[in-house]
């Protein structure tokens, strides 16, 4: 009878619509260098967001605050560009706010590099990582596959690149979420200059 009963429960669930796969999870760690000569200074804008107030070391006074975490933001190869307006757009090129007509979720790491999305729909995913003090200075950029289709997948890419990305070491992957599942990705950045052997080093360090 029982069991009658919880298969009843499960039928008519289905049928009202009230039931639905879980939604799934990305998490993982980025790893690179954050500190290639320049620092990110970061200040508060008063809405509750952090800027760029500059590079480098104040001339004196209170000590600079050092951004060390890293924007990760999270977009669905499936969200409707088009449906969301020039304000939304302005809102998250610029102050780093998610769209609520689009499954864009944005997340920052902890100083040690770890991060984690949850809550994300089932699908194919552009992941941007967005590391401050690098300046684009190990040619890592756009120039993944995910990234040129990026480009053709926003609206405005100019101003994406403009405002989001700046002058930040970045890179775009490809990741896909399934339903109640956790998905790991981990990324390293390679210094700028290093050879083959110094880079194996430098993971090798950042292991111990």
């Amino acid at each position: 009878m029982t069991k009658q009963l919880a298969a009843f429960a499960a039928a008519f669930l289905l049928m009202t619509g009230t039931a639905s796969a879980a939604d799934g999870s990305v998490e993982g760690k980025v790893r690179g260098p954050l500190d290639l000569g320049l620092n990110v200074v970061v200040q508060d804008n008063g809405r509750g967001n952090r800027s760029a107030a500059g590079l480098g070391v104040s001339l004196g006074g209170e000590k600079p605050k050092v951004d060390k975490t890293i924007e990760l933001q999270l977009i669905s190869r499936a969200a409707d560009m088009n449906a969301l307006s020039q304000d939304e757009l302005t809102a998250w090129y610029k102050d780093g706010i998610a769209p609520t007509n689009a499954d864009v979720f944005i997340t920052r790491s902890a100083e040690d590099g770890t991060y984690s999305f949850t809550g994300v729909p089932e699908g194919k995913y552009f992941l941007v990582i967005l590391m401050p003090g690098g300046g684009n200075l190990s040619g890592e950029s756009d120039r993944t596959e995910a990234g040129q289709e990026l480009q053709k997948v926003l609206r405005g890419w100019d101003m994406y690149q403009l405002f989001t990305i700046g002058m930040k070491l970045y890179t775009v992957q490809n990741v896909e979420v399934q339903a109640d599942k956790i998905t790991q990705f981990d990324y390293g950045f390679a210094a700028p200059g290093l050879s083959e052997k110094g880079k194996i080093k430098e993971e090798n360090k950042d292991k111990s």
